[in-house]
């Protein structure tokens, strides 16, 4: 995961203040505040974790059974297999 000075800043700025709005959660934002400041790279993949992902199949897929002109919440749509 590549990123600016500048993201890594905002990115631990937010971690920081997930610590303190989480305290349950406190020592693995503290964590992944030190991976993004210090820069480790190996360590980084660890915060891809917290993402998810849908492959282009599945978004084809919604977006192509997705009918009328209503927002389509895609999560619902995969949830229900549809």
């Amino acid at each position: 995961m590549e990123m600016t000075h500048a993201q890594r800043l905002i990115l631990s700025n937010q971690y920081k203040m997930m610590a303190m709005l989480e305290p349950d959660n406190a020592e693995r934002y503290r964590r992944y505040q030190t991976i993004i400041e210090r820069g480790y790279g190996l360590k980084m993949r660890e915060l891809d974790k917290e993402f998810g992902e849908l492959s282009e199949e599945t978004c084809r897929t919604i977006i192509y059974r997705h009918n009328g002109d209503a927002p389509c919440d895609a999560r619902l749509l995969v949830e229900s297999g549809r």
